[in-house]
């Protein structure tokens, strides 16, 4: 891998910079894209949650700049709650952030080691179980709580007490006329949330200004007390600059400076549909940049944007008929396929097209590959180097220090946050779940001498 210095990203004037390599963030000009980093479509692409959880410094300012990858390994009550949240915890159904929050005034603490490894937690009895946050609790339609006091990992209450405590402030919430949009900052998870989110936050800071200015110079009262925060990584980089607008609960993502006067429009509807006899809630959201909303599944976004999301006109088409033959679906299509032991026994095995290399390895009984989650992206036991055959030993074990030569598909950030997880990673590691079965993948393998290099645990 090609050595590459670190580089400031775009520097908030809020809180300065980070420093990381910025080339995959900018264009040609060295500039902040105008296009999306990617053309994926946006809606339908946060996944269904009950509530947020996001703690705000009381103690000791931890601005953004300072978290590291992953927050919870800097942060010890952030990664009770987020323990707390895993499928079948206490909170499960619920996420949990970190955010800068107003930390201007508060004192500085040893700073957080941005570089910090992921699967780093303080030793039991550390200080850090005694830093104190606020805790703002959103959940649908329109809720919005702030725990009376502030919290650390010794005064958190158990998981039942907090979820039934939540509940009730949530019943007895009223609308406070106040809307938080949290932008999402987290240089040091993915360079394009460093680059193209404190842009953003610095131009949603001046159009909440402006309108605040307005409204003095007009004599009027804002419809709602605008709050403009950073947050750690909530999914999506690609997306980036990604916005979430509470106690609405919607989610953006590809925004740019040029959007932020419409996402203070959008901040400045009502938070939810009750007594909107205008339907603001929804014609003011900012459908183009939608991603999703809290509370809702991947496929009630994707409706719900049909819904009340632009109309697209298609072009019309004429696809010719299929005249003869059965289909391809009817039976599945096999494909060659090689795997390597680390004791360089060789296995090739036939797979289903589309299916995941898991999938093939567990009907086989493969050895290395456990999958004790089953292929929910829940764990790092089916890892294996996805490599290309040594040039002077095809026989021998792959190159699993570089990349394949095999064009995959871009590794998600979800599979990437689980390869941190996985013993042994190299720059040809997969995990094999999230593999698919290919023309293209049994090609290579079979004439380019590809392989999937088993591990040993």
């Amino acid at each position: 891998m090609l050595w590459r210095p670190w580089r400031r990203l775009y520097s908030s004037r809020s809180w300065g910079a980070f420093a990381c390599d910025t080339s995959p963030a900018l264009d040609h000009r060295h500039q902040i894209p105008t296009a999306p980093y990617d053309s994926s479509p946006l809606a339908g692409t946060v996944s269904r949650s009950e509530a947020h959880l996001i703690l705000h410094p009381a103690q000791y300012a931890r601005p953004p700049t300072s978290w590291p990858s992953h927050v919870e390994s800097a942060c010890a009550l952030l990664s009770e709650l987020a323990s707390r949240t895993k499928p079948h915890g206490s909170l499960d159904g619920f996420r949990v952030n970190l955010s800068s929050g107003d930390d201007a005034s508060l004192p500085t603490a040893d700073a957080w080691d941005p570089r910090r490894s992921a699967a780093m937690r303080a030793p039991p009895n550390h200080q850090q179980e005694d830093e104190q946050y606020w805790m703002y609790a959103y959940a649908m339609p329109g809720r919005l709580v702030k725990w009376p006091e502030p919290v650390s990992l010794r005064t958190l209450p158990s998981g039942p007490e907090l979820r039934a405590s939540l509940q009730a402030l949530w019943q007895k919430a009223e609308d406070q006329h106040e809307t938080h949009i949290y932008v999402c900052t987290h240089g040091m998870r993915d360079c394009r949330c460093g680059v193209a989110g404190p842009a953003l936050y610095d131009a949603l800071k001046e159009a909440v200004e402006k309108h605040d200015t307005q409204c003095r110079f007009e004599g009027t009262q804002p419809a709602r007390q605008i709050r403009v925060w950073p947050i750690s990584h909530v999914g999506g980089h690609k997306f980036a600059a990604c916005a979430l607008v509470y106690p609405h609960g919607d989610w953006y993502g590809n925004l740019r400076v040029s959007d932020a006067p419409l996402l203070v429009r959008a901040a400045l509807a009502p938070p939810s549909s009750r007594h909107d006899l205008d339907d603001l809630r929804e014609r003011l959201v900012l459908w183009p940049r939608w991603r999703g909303r809290l509370a809702m599944s991947e496929a009630e976004q994707r409706d719900h944007m049909d819904t009340w999301g632009p109309p697209i006109v298609h072009t019309a088409h004429i696809t010719p008929q299929r005249r003869a033959g059965p289909s391809s679906r009817d039976t599945p299509h096999l494909l060659p396929l090689r795997f390597h032991s680390h004791d360089g026994q060789w296995y090739d095995v036939d797979g289903e097209e589309g299916e995941s290399l898991m999938q093939v390895a567990r009907r086989y009984d493969l050895p290395g590959i456990e999958a004790t989650c089953g292929g929910e992206l829940e764990c790092a036991t089916c890892h294996a180097y996805v490599c290309d055959a040594q040039r002077d030993d095809p026989q021998a074990r792959g190159m699993i220090h570089e990349a394949p030569s095999w064009s995959a598909h871009e590794v998600s950030q979800e599979e990437d946050d689980m390869l941190e997880y996985a013993p042994f990673r190299q720059a040809s590691s997969r995990l094999t779940c999230q593999v698919r079965v290919t023309r293209a993948l049994s090609d290579w393998m079979i004439q380019r001498g590809g392989r999937v290099e088993l591990n040993r645990y």
